[in-house]
């Protein structure tokens, strides 16, 4: 049963660290990596597209918007296969394809191959392998700490926008082909450990969430005998699916549209590109901290809830950011804006208490179906924005009243999320 690990981790599982924390860190390594040369860096992609294809930052953000389409329609399909086969196999097949869209990137000559690129190897394989494998692997190895485990991926994620100087500095140094191959050696480089160590499921070790005790083992694909959950049918039926992923999405609206266009915003109230790199950076790391109060949150009051209090803090640095016309006023806007990154971890492990294990990943990424649709629009109309005004302002004055019914939904979700919950009880 563990004769596909080495020696040294056989051994050690029986005391020590709990091999779910292992999962953690390894996890962690590849999201650290990825977010700085991956998702994260593609703000960085804005001018330099603009400048070397000839085009407006309106198409150039067609490709967000095409890649945002392609992964709701396809979301559903990747949270069954998920729980049909299990979120390593699924992780695995999705970071060798996404090794290859970082090569392809550096070779695309025209926008619509950025926009395919983007939207297929960089963009669905990158979500499913990246973004949407950890936490339901994690919803399976934790029961009690499942908010702090996938809140420390985020922590991480968060932390991997300290090579955004990097890659902002490749670019410029060599450009962005050379960067973004660069980039993909070494997100490559940092997944392979989580490839070979990672499990799906405590029972394929013999093992039980949280460690607690000896369990009979289990296929991948298994949620592990006692397992229990929601299937997506009765999720459906009940007010809290869709209010949640309504609320969230108007976040996720709001927050993803303005870190697309972040250094764009800055340069166009006067500011300079490496000024707005070095900040966009900054709003990804001291997500840190809202990141491990959320996860600390969540644990204790469930995730819409917490939800509530992100959805002011973005709606807060919005406004500062429209009004901002000086260094410190960007430096405000940027640490509210901050707190949005406190949602992936939130909203995940706040769904796993909700739903439970058995259907978790289809339900989460039905759910997710929801966001992408709600979200996908909203760099498009950015950048459209700015083509037809020649600044920011109209956009951002729009995102407020988005936040605001952002808000009053996700206070409908928090009340109705108690009756909902299958959060375990501590002995």
């Amino acid at each position: 049963m563990l004769s596909g690990l080495p020696t040294s981790f056989q051994t050690n599982l029986g005391r020590g660290m709990f091999y779910g924390w292992r999962i953690v860190l390894l996890l962690s390594l590849t999201r650290f990596v990825a977010s700085g040369v991956g998702m994260n860096a593609r703000s960085l992609l804005v001018l330099p597209l603009e400048k070397d294809l000839g085009v407006t930052r309106a198409e150039i953000s067609l490709m967000f918007t095409v890649e945002a389409l392609v992964i709701a329609a396809t979301a559903p399909l990747g949270g069954w296969l998920m729980d049909r086969y299990g979120a390593r196999r699924i992780m695995v097949v999705g970071l060798l394809i996404s090794t290859g869209g970082f090569f392809l990137l550096s070779i695309a000559q025209s926008l619509w191959q950025v926009i395919v690129i983007i939207a297929l190897p960089l963009g669905l394989a990158y979500n499913w392998s990246i973004l949407n494998a950890g936490a339901p692997i994690l919803n399976n190895w934790f029961n009690l700490k499942k908010a702090k485990a996938i809140a420390l991926l985020s922590v991480f994620h968060g932390a991997g926008a300290a090579l955004l100087p990097l890659m902002a500095l490749g670019i410029s140094t060599f450009g962005w082909r050379w960067a973004t191959a660069i980039g993909g050696i070494a997100f490559i480089t940092a997944a392979l450990p989580s490839m070979i160590f990672t499990r799906s499921t405590p029972e394929e070790m013999g093992l039980t969430p949280d460690g607690i005790e000896q369990a009979t083992p289990h296929s991948p694909g298994q949620s592990g005998a006692g397992a229990e959950g929601t299937d997506l049918r009765e999720a459906m039926g009940k007010p809290f699916f869709w209010v949640l992923g309504i609320g969230t999405a108007c976040m996720l609206f709001a927050n993803l549209s303005v870190i697309a266009h972040f250094v764009a915003i800055l340069v166009s109230k006067g500011s300079t590109e490496s000024t707005g790199a070095a900040l966009l950076s900054v709003q990804f790391v001291m997500a840190v901290p809202f990141v491990i109060i959320g996860g600390w949150a969540t644990d204790r009051f469930g995730g819409a809830k917490v939800l509530v209090g992100v959805m002011v803090g973005v709606t807060a640095g919005v406004a500062v950011l429209l009004w901002a016309t000086d260094i410190w006023s960007y430096v405000i806007a940027t640490v509210l804006l901050a707190s949005g990154g406190a949602v992936w971890p939130v909203l995940w492990a706040g769904l796993g208490y909700v739903y439970g294990r058995a259907h978790y990943n289809v339900i989460r990424l039905s759910i997710y179906s929801i966001l992408i649709l709600g979200m996908s629009t909203g760099p498009y109309f950015a950048g459209l924005s700015f083509d037809r005004t020649g600044d920011y302002s109209a956009w951002l004055t729009t995102l407020l009243f988005v936040c605001a019914a952002g808000i009053l939904t996700l206070i409908v979700a928090a009340w109705a999320e108690g009756s909902a919950s299958k959060k375990p009880q501590r002995a």
